[in-house]
């Protein structure tokens, strides 16, 4: 009976001692000065005694009031001696983005430990880091807020407004923003409006994250159709977006500065066409008999994709997401998208955080935003229809047929 009693408290402590062997250091860069919107990197860094067989996986906490996003860089190797023994392991970055003044406890990050085959072999966390953050005179926090060194707008027109218009024509408004240290999905939805005889249309904004050795550049594309119902002359209002600059500690504003159109009465060739209502008609008739087709193929894309994938992890995590959207709670529905996204290519997961937003801004933002079962509907239709979209664009295969037809007779 001693024999098997002690093999059976050697594996106990094997585990055991792996795990006291495992320091984790938390940081926050900056923990106090920190302003509203302001880029606070969360440095999370897991040693291993002697030796790391395999990175483990580092998870943050949600924090009401705080977005964290975790870019996918390459790893940061750390070394130290410990009491004289010598430790190594990886460095972890999490960045934050306080959406409220005030005092913020981090709660301590969960680490999982893996052997090297990539099985769980235990767990462990951090400790708690404080964050004191302020918000500078000036600034609205009711509305997101950028807080950055640098941002730019650049606003372009196709066709250019000095050109000649009648009514029905239209034109397309292109507003570019970057910012230095921000993620594209800060930058906020710019306020759009149009005066009387003019239709506005916007397509979904088009974010982008870019990545030059750990420094963030987020850019944010929104294109806007304006369309003249009739002639006149009319001012397309200006857009902005407000920041607050950290180098200089004082509030700006980027601006495209609007455009002035003058619109003729009747088609300047003088040859009748159709009234102004009846091709905006037929436009959306065309434009719902392009719809039916998108969404049938889509439909059938999806289906594939569901099937092929239907026991890979991404599957799994996406039923879980789907789970909890029909569920309809808010943080369930966050926590099971973040653990979906995780294995995301950086183009989906950027469009992805595009349908995320109403979530993002009813757990984080400053002003009460409901969120409803409608909503999480609506954002589980979203992302099927991106997986749908990453499913047909794999290559197709380059195998001929099983049973070629024969030749037709001549």
């Amino acid at each position: 009976m001693r024999w098997p009693l002690a093999f059976l408290l050697l594996g106990l402590a094997g585990p055991l001692a792996a795990q006291e062997a495992v320091v984790v250091r938390t940081k926050a860069d900056p923990a106090a000065g920190a302003v509203i919107g302001q880029h606070v990197a969360l440095y999370v860094d897991v040693l291993f005694h002697n030796a790391m067989r395999r990175p483990p996986r580092v998870a943050v906490p949600d924090v009401a009031g705080v977005q964290a996003f975790r870019f996918e860089t390459q790893g940061t190797t750390v070394r130290d001696t410990i009491g004289g023994e010598p430790y190594v392991g990886q460095r972890f970055e999490f960045a934050l983005y306080p959406r409220r003044g005030g005092e913020f406890a981090i709660p301590p990050a969960t680490v999982t430990l893996l052997d090297s085959a990539g099985e769980t072999t235990g767990s462990t966390r951090g400790e708690p880091v404080e964050m004191s953050v302020t918000v500078p005179a000036g600034v609205d926090p009711s509305q997101p807020v950028v807080a950055t060194r640098h941002l730019t707008l650049d606003e372009q027109w196709a066709p250019a407004p000095g050109g000649t218009f009648k009514a029905g024509d239209a034109i397309v408004r292109t507003v570019t923003r970057t910012a230095e240290d921000v993620p594209g999905l800060v930058l906020r939805d710019l306020p759009l409006g149009a005066p009387d005889g003019v239709r506005v249309y916007t397509d979904p904004p088009d974010s982008e994250d870019r990545m030059n050795r750990g420094a963030i550049t987020g850019r944010r594309v929104d294109r806007i159709t304006y369309v003249f119902e009739r002639g006149g002359r009319f001012e397309l209002p200006a857009v902005a977006q407000p920041w607050w600059n950290l180098g200089e500690g004082a509030l700006k504003a980027a601006a495209g500065a609007g455009a002035t159109i003058s619109v003729a009465e009747e088609p300047a060739s003088g040859v009748e066409t159709a009234p102004p209502n009846r091709r905006l008609a037929y436009a959306a008739l065309f434009a719902a008999l392009c719809l039916v087709f998108w969404i049938g193929t889509r439909y059938a894309a999806h289906a594939r994709a569901r099937h092929a994938a239907a026991a890979t992890p991404e599957s799994r995590a996406f039923a879980a997401l789907r789970d909890a959207c029909r569920a309809g709670d808010a943080r369930a529905v966050y926590r099971a998208y973040s653990a979906w996204c995780a294995d995301l290519s950086p183009a989906a997961r950027a469009k992805a955080r595009e349908f995320v937003r109403p979530l993002e801004a009813s757990l984080f933002g400053t002003a009460a935003v409901p969120w409803s079962a409608s909503d999480a509907n609506l954002l589980l239709d979203r992302l099927e229809s991106l997986r749908a979209t990453r499913a047909s664009a794999s290559p197709p295969s380059s195998l001929p047929p099983l049973n070629p037809l024969a030749d037709a007779p001549t």
